[in-house]
């Protein structure tokens, strides 16, 4: 979305937010830096479609296995498919139900009690519906819960990691998964928050204290930082599904990630030359030019337009 006025759009914002585009990737005008908060965005969207297909193959993965872990103890569904997490609330494994009672109950506050009474809502909500109303967030706090054989059930969930045997799932690491999982909530978070996803904080492992990442101090280190946490993305995604991650390293979304992670598309959102307006006539004889060129192209014919974008046209 291109600013019809720059002073308005960035007072909007909030200088502050601007001016610290300005001083990491040392540009000279607020309309330098409001073309590199919309290239943030453009990779926000990027990251997020990644995301999106991780945190819904990695839940269903482990609803699965929790369900076949669990199901003598279903109230409903199936061996594959049930209410697990019931069983893990009255064993106060799940100490903070509060996530999944507001989807299984009803709250109400009668008159002269202080705390909401929970009425089971009818009919029961599905568990599938259960589970995929939880955020990311619920599932590295399930799995740091030490009452669950959860050695048996990662090494069944992540069907195409590596390891050949559940033993591999000891403590150290189950916390590096953990680890990268949080990693995908934070990013997750930094996105629904509108924050600068190129600011990368120093990474310590939990246990060791040993510095995976520093601290990214130049603009050539967010990018190379990018680049890195979209492999761990993929590598995470990978473990669990082979398949889907082949499905999204071949399509348009990842083309699109790796052009804006150039220098050619930051020069591009710096200069604001997100759009150029072409014909259809134009645009069908310098095609070629277009697709080498990499520069967003609005197509224009009959009142109506379309847009070719790097990495995805």
């Amino acid at each position: 979305m291109l600013p019809s006025n720059i002073a308005s759009t960035v007072d909007t914002i909030s200088p502050e937010r601007i001016r610290s585009y300005r001083n990491y990737f040392n540009l000279t005008t607020d309309e330098e830096a409001l073309g590199l908060y919309l290239w943030n965005d453009a990779l926000s969207a990027s990251f997020f479609k990644l995301v999106s297909i991780l945190e819904v193959t990695f839940r269903n993965a482990l609803h699965r296995e929790l369900s076949h872990e669990y199901h003598p103890h279903k109230n409903q569904g199936s061996v594959f498919d049930n209410d697990w997490y019931e069983y893990l609330i009255t064993q106060n494994i799940i100490r903070n139900p509060k996530s999944i009672t507001n989807i299984t109950h009803i709250s109400s506050r009668p008159r002269g009690r202080r705390s909401p009474v929970l009425t089971p809502r009818r009919p029961v909500p599905k568990p599938g519906d259960v589970v995929a109303g939880q955020t990311f967030g619920f599932w590295p706090y399930l799995i740091e819960r030490h009452s669950v054989n959860w050695q048996k059930i990662l090494h069944n969930a992540l069907r195409d990691h590596f390891s050949e045997h559940e033993s591999y799932w000891g403590q150290s690491a189950i916390d590096d998964l953990i680890l990268r999982l949080k990693q995908v909530c934070e990013l997750r978070n930094r996105i629904a928050h509108h924050e600068p996803i190129w600011k990368f904080t120093r990474i310590v492992h939990r246990s060791s204290g040993e510095e995976i990442y520093p601290a990214a101090r130049t603009p050539d280190d967010s990018l190379n930082r990018m680049i890195e946490l979209n492999k761990r993305l993929v590598r995470l995604l990978s473990w669990v599904s082979e398949d889907r991650k082949m499905d999204y390293l071949d399509s348009h979304y990842k083309r699109h990630f790796d052009w804006l992670v150039t220098d050619k598309a930051i020069e591009i959102y710096k200069s604001l030359q997100l759009r150029e307006g072409w014909k259809l006539s134009k645009v069908k004889r310098e095609l070629r030019k277009v697709l080498i060129n990499g520069t967003p192209i609005e197509v224009i014919h009959k009142g109506k337009s379309s847009m070719i974008i790097p990495g995805i046209i």
